[in-house]
């Protein structure tokens, strides 16, 4: 058998496809870019939605226009008027009888009840003396007794005024009448238990005691008061009879329920509110 018999079929078979034959379709390039796709334009959309919001805003605004609230009457407030309330001044209380005085000596004027007797001698200390009246001692008893205003040069204080001397109330702040230039607006008047007064609620004194106040059971110095000029303070003393005899008067500690009775404490306030220096 001849063995080139299929060569030239071999060579046939091996030949390349024609191009007729290679229906698959070219790769495109690496640099190719596909075109985009064009949208159609949907413009009909947005002039349906304007003129659905037209005929909506002009429903509301022909609604709201045949429907306004009709507007209110305005009335005029009554204007109101508070009235202040009278206040009451206690510069000049209380109302006592009164007469004034006015000592060189001391630089000062100050006004006391009719009923009260001055001695002022220009050099001694200055005593105004109550009349006789009741007055309640420490132990409770009524005695006859007088109050006595003494105004004297400062570090003149009574011997039993030491320096554990307490305040059996709290001082009281007061305000003068007709204060001077030289003088302060108010005081504090302070009330003195000396310490040889063992009596709960004893009081000895009623002092001037100037800017210094103290709370009840509050020891107070003795230095404190005796720089005080003058030394203005009231003192209690009892009496055997009515007429009460400077040689026959003790000193006496009384009750400082006193403090509440009007008789008491008017005619000592009406000395200390009218006290006016210059």
């Amino acid at each position: 058998m001849d063995p080139n018999r299929f060569r030239a079929n071999q060579q046939i078979n091996n030949l390349p496809p024609s191009p007729r034959d290679d229906f698959s379709q070219p790769s495109p390039p690496d640099h190719y870019i596909p075109p985009k796709k064009v949208k159609k334009s949907k413009w009909w959309v947005g002039v349906v939605i304007l003129i659905v919001v037209v005929i909506i805003g002009g429903g509301a605004w022909l609604y709201s226009s045949s429907h306004k609230t009709p507007p209110k009457k305005i009335v005029a407030s009554k204007k109101i008027v508070i009235k202040p309330k009278k206040v009451v001044s206690t510069q000049n209380l209380p109302v006592i009888p009164s007469s004034s005085h006015t000592s060189v000596a001391y630089g000062l004027t100050f006004s006391y009840p009719t009923s009260w007797n001055v001695v002022d001698s220009g050099s001694a200390p200055l005593l105004v003396t109550s009349p006789v009246m009741n007055l309640i001692a420490d132990t409770g008893k009524t005695e006859l007794g007088q109050i006595v205003l003494t105004i004297s040069q400062p570090n003149l204080l009574p011997s039993g005024f030491t320096a554990t001397s307490v305040a059996v109330l709290n001082s009281q702040k007061l305000a003068y009448t007709k204060p001077t230039a030289v003088q302060a607006a108010d005081t504090y008047i302070s009330f003195v238990q000396y310490p040889s007064t063992t009596v709960v609620g004893g009081l000895n004194g009623i002092y001037v005691s100037g800017n210094y106040g103290y709370q009840k059971d509050q020891q107070i110095p003795a230095s404190n008061i005796n720089q005080i000029n003058p030394l203005i303070y009231f003192s209690f003393y009892s009496c055997a009879s009515s007429a009460c005899p400077l040689t026959t008067r003790q000193p006496l500690t009384i009750s400082i329920s006193q403090w509440n009775n009007a008789s008491f404490k008017d005619p000592i306030l009406l000395i200390l509110k009218s006290l006016s220096f210059s």
